[in-house]
């Protein structure tokens, strides 16, 4: 797979799991700011799942979709951790934690990415900094 195509897929993937996430999550929250802040989180992962879906669509690539065995396990962890606590600093912590394997794994990809386009290495740092921004708005609800 190339680095770009590795980037892009990366990226996508990134953006289905937090919506995926979010969805399974949301009907599980009870504070409303928290779920407001959710309700944005999915709203600008959806937006950027559709922006790299019709890149890649236009550099003749088909956007590769989560494993799985990965859907399954996420969401089986998902519903085994509410099960046990549902509080809204669970969740946040939850989302933390998400979120963060979510920057692991783009960073990853950039660091394998140095022959890319620019213009998506620049997608990549700008979906970083939105990640951070998730998880600074969410370490209010700890």
């Amino acid at each position: 797979m190339s680095e770009q195509n590795n980037l892009f897929n990366t990226l996508y993937q990134n953006a289905e799991m937090g919506t995926r996430s979010i969805k399974k999550i949301f009907p599980k929250v009870q504070d409303s700011k928290l779920k407001n802040e959710l309700r944005m989180q999915l709203s600008n992962y959806k937006e950027q799942s559709n922006q790299i879906a019709g890149r890649m669509k236009s550099h003749n690539m088909k956007p590769k979709s989560l494993p799985v065995m990965t859907k399954l396990m996420t969401d089986a962890g998902i519903s085994f951790n509410c099960a046990k606590d549902n509080s809204t600093e669970h969740i946040a912590e939850m989302l933390i934690q998400g979120t963060n394997m979510g920057v692991i794994k783009i960073n990853k990809a950039l660091n394998h990415s140095v022959t890319s386009n620019p213009v998506l290495v620049q997608e990549a740092r700008n979906m970083l900094s939105k990640e951070q921004q998730y998880i600074d708005n969410l370490k209010k609800y700890l």
